[in-house]
């Protein structure tokens, strides 16, 4: 496989995984918080909610073996 190709796939999976985690964020917020509109309040709570999620997807990959911590 080329390295252009390899960059695609990554690129590509990134994209939907930042764009699933903006949405979904977005659509749990409404869906369990008490937010009827996106306004200065929800934009800050969207970014710590996304920067937790974030933060525990890492740990539970580590936790999980699925990603390896590589020391230099």
């Amino acid at each position: 496989m080329t390295q252009e190709i390899v960059e695609k796939i990554v690129d590509e999976t990134i994209d939907t995984l930042v764009d699933k985690l903006h949405d979904l964020t977005t659509d749990y917020m409404f869906e369990y918080g008490k937010y009827e509109e996106t306004d200065d309040k929800f934009h800050q709570d969207h970014t710590m909610y996304r920067e937790l999620v974030i933060k525990e997807m890492y740990k539970r990959l580590v936790e999980t073996g699925i990603y390896t911590v590589h020391i230099r």
